[in-house]
């Protein structure tokens, strides 16, 4: 029942905002995603004048992982359409997902 669900929603996002293509829409949460990295990077070398250390180390090392992850990404809905690829390029998703819920996690205490 979710997954019929989720496809009618995919479906009837690519028709209302790409003209019933997919990958269009892939490609624009694609560059949408891209844009974001772009601006935590552009951020990072004020979030390490500010901020403590190890804070500032974070902001550095997300930056980088980010950047790696966009431009394997790119690389691979590009060029590297096999199922190797995409999978790794997934299990790399979600171990950025995680990675940066763990990290929340640690600014919530740093907040504290």
């Amino acid at each position: 029942q979710i997954v019929h669900t989720m496809a009618q929603y995919t479906t009837s996002l690519a028709n209302s905002l790409c003209g019933g293509s997919s990958r269009k829409l892939i490609a624009g949460w694609w560059y949408s995603i891209l844009v974001l990295t772009l601006v935590l990077t552009l951020l990072t070398p004020w979030i390490m004048s500010t901020r403590r250390a190890g804070e500032g180390f974070t902001s550095l090392w997300s930056a980088l992982l980010l950047i790696a992850l966009s431009v394997g990404g790119t690389m691979i809905m590009r060029k590297f359409h096999n199922s190797l690829a995409v999978g790794f390029f997934m299990g790399c998703v979600v171990a950025m997902s995680q990675f940066f819920l763990l990290l929340s996690l640690v600014y919530v205490g740093y907040a504290r």
